[in-house]
């Protein structure tokens, strides 16, 4: 199974997540960017959509913005070709002292997104860049692969 992790990181604490994981496990991992990482910017304008055709396995990656999915990260998944018959996790980053804050939401928002395109998510993890266990739940994820 040939896994790729795409994700969109603004202060870099996802790409960092991200590059652990593809370090760890041999996965390729690509970039989404836009014009502007205006985070208010409704309809962003893409300059890297990595592409997914080839993989078997792809994890989405994403922070926070605004207690939602980022609008970056939502453009991207939005214009995704069918996604049946490819395993997907995803993980997001935030920085509010509960999941419930947006981070819960965020997955919710992505899931149901990938849902659209005939996707079934797997893993979806939840990492608080402010709690004390965040190394531990970094960890965790990538040893669960």
């Amino acid at each position: 199974m040939k896994s790729l992790i795409v994700l969109y990181s603004k202060t870099g604490n996802t790409l960092g997540v991200g590059k652990r994981l593809a370090e760890a496990k041999g996965f390729d991992i690509k970039e989404v960017t836009a014009m502007s990482d205006d985070p208010n910017n409704k309809k962003p304008e893409l300059v890297e959509v990595p592409d997914i055709i080839g993989y078997d396995h792809l994890i989405f990656g994403s922070p926070v913005h605004g207690f939602n999915l980022s609008q970056i990260m939502h453009v991207y998944l939005s214009q995704l070709p069918d996604l049946t018959g490819k395993t997907i996790d995803l993980f997001i980053t935030h920085f509010f002292p509960y999941a419930w804050m947006g981070g819960t939401r965020t997955l919710k928002q992505m899931k149901q997104i990938v849902e659209t395109k005939n996707g079934k998510v797997g893993k979806m993890t939840s990492i608080n860049w402010k709690s004390k266990k965040r190394e531990l739940v970094i960890s965790e994820m990538i040893k669960a692969y």
